[in-house]
């Protein structure tokens, strides 16, 4: 890469979250990190509202426009300029190809931004070339194709899920056609089918350093899931899942930082994964990866100050279980009329 791996070499680092929704724990898990090594600094969170839990945990909470507005970006780098930021933290898929096509701009105000490029985050993100990818990597993949294909050859029980999408929005399990056109419907015609591989599921955190080397590699299995993002999962220390988290890395151009991927297995002792997803960001199960001794806050924040990265390949506690549960942030309401959800409440 012609970038530098060293973002900045003094002990002061502003770090600006966007999309920060729910994000509270791993935002805790930066503020420690930040403790740990002694860095001073604030944590900026950016929203569209400031009724975002997260918001309210940083030191600093800016509203900003929706990712599709003109003025995001522009927004996004007065806050840099503003607040020194030196460092750019996306948290989900919103903003992920416009900051990768963008990151240049940031770059030059000095901030670096925690982002591939944007040939490598649009291959990520499209599901189709995701199976592309793990091809080349030499992996398994699960029998993918477009609603087009899908109908001139149906099989059923099938996944679907749209070409790009998040938190579990438009994706289920459909057993028959008439379920299926229901959920075209609904959800329209951008979608990808795919066979409905039955087994264990796994997200698999990884830490891929700026000059493209593994350094960590947590798998975690999926127990329950609710509204795409889990709520109970265990980590597994498994060799395999390991050694392919670590092949399909090889094919992603230069994404950095942390990135998760997902695959499923039948526990039979013989068969290979079979890898559906990659997200170029933190994963939402990403504080399980954490409190196992994988301290991925702690490595990103040691090489974008130029520190030696700690992280150990297969270091982390094993058979660490997670259960998740809600948390509440109070917040003095000034005006509750101009509350979303005042009028009609809000169902997700």
């Amino acid at each position: 890469m012609t970038r530098s791996a060293k973002l900045t070499g003094n002990d002061t680092l502003n770090i600006l979250f966007t999309c920060v929704g729910r994000r509270v724990s791993l935002i805790q898990s930066f503020r420690q990190a930040m403790a740990e090594l002694k860095l001073k600094g604030e944590i900026v969170a950016s929203d569209i509202t400031k009724t975002s839990p997260a918001f309210h945990t940083a030191d600093v909470g800016v509203t900003v426009p929706t990712v599709d507005m003109p003025d995001y970006i522009p927004a996004l780098l007065e806050v840099v300029k503003r607040h020194k930021v030196e460092l750019l933290v996306p948290l989900t898929d919103l903003d992920l190809l416009i900051l990768s096509r963008k990151r240049g701009i940031f770059e030059q105000a000095g901030c670096a931004v925690m982002v591939g490029s944007e040939q490598a985050v649009a291959a990520c993100m499209d599901k189709a070339h995701t199976n592309e990818i793990v091809r080349r990597a030499g992996l398994a993949a699960i029998r993918t194709c477009t609603l087009e294909q899908f109908r001139a050859e149906p099989f059923y029980p099938c996944f679907i899920k749209p070409v790009r999408g998040s938190a579990g929005v438009g994706a289920a399990v459909i057993s028959g056609p008439e379920q299926l056109d229901a959920h075209v419907s609904i959800f329209g015609n951008r979608m990808l089918l795919q066979e409905y591989v039955y087994g264990q599921e796994f997200t698999i955190d990884v830490y891929r350093s700026r000059k493209g080397k593994v350094l960590c590699v947590v798998p975690r299995q999926r127990l329950i899931v609710r509204s795409g993002e889990v709520e109970k999962a265990v980590t597994v220390n498994d060799a395999q899942l390991i050694e392919a988290a670590v092949k399909l890395s090889e094919q992603l151009g230069d994404i950095w930082g942390v990135f998760c991927c997902q695959c499923r297995r039948i526990d039979d002792g013989a068969d290979r994964p079979r890898f559906f997803e990659i997200n170029p960001r933190f994963g939402g199960g990403a504080p399980l990866s954490i409190a196992a001794g994988a301290n991925l806050p702690l490595y990103l924040l040691q090489e974008a100050t130029g520190r030696p990265i700690t992280a150990e390949l297969g270091k982390f506690k094993d058979g660490l279980l997670m259960l998740r549960y809600n948390e509440a942030v109070f917040v003095q309401a000034r005006h509750p009329a101009s509350l979303p959800g005042y009028n009609t409440p809000q169902f997700r």
